[in-house]
């Protein structure tokens, strides 16, 4: 048995010497060939395709869908369905609003806006029913109030570019 883990360790310190003396030849090959490598960037993620506001409010129907898996079942026909309804409605005010120009982008980024005040009564609700934790809530009021924000400032920017009617 001495024999066997005598010949482990001398074979684990043979190969850890042979490692050691090839990293240095591995980094003067890297340094001799600076090719970048080739890359197909049609399948790479759209970082910059879709605005902030769709990815915050996304995240956080995700996770209010995950969260209301585990709560009780009484409350699942009534509060959290509510939560879970209002929180794919936002999504969907987002995306007519991105569709739309004008004041009509205005009335739909409204209605965003106030369907994420909707949401944040129906998790304070739903944390007094005690359908989800305080925990739970604080990450939905967190993300909530960093939609907002993002959601503000596209009706500010909406509202500049707008032409602004003559009377």
């Amino acid at each position: 048995m001495k024999e066997e883990q005598m010949t482990m360790e001398q074979l684990e310190y043979a190969m850890t010497m042979e490692l050691e003396q090839n990293v240095p030849e591995s980094k003067e090959i890297q340094n001799e060939t600076t090719r970048k490598p080739f890359r197909i960037t049609d399948f790479d993620y759209p970082r910059d395709k879709e605005m902030a506001v769709f990815t915050h409010a996304k995240k956080l129907s995700e996770y209010i869908f995950v969260i209301t898996e585990k709560s009780p079942v009484k409350f699942r026909w009534n509060i959290v369905s509510r939560l879970l309804n209002t929180s794919t409605e936002i999504i969907e005010h987002l995306y007519r609003a991105n569709y739309e120009k004008g004041e009509e982008r205005i009335l739909w980024q409204k209605k965003a806006m106030v369907s994420l005040n909707m949401l944040d009564f129906y998790t304070e609700t739903s944390k007094t029913k005690q359908a989800i934790t305080f925990r739970q809530m604080e990450i939905i009021a967190s993300q909530i109030t960093e939609t907002k924000k993002l959601l503000s400032g596209w009706v500010k920017s909406t509202k500049k570019q707008s032409p602004k009617p003559k009377n």
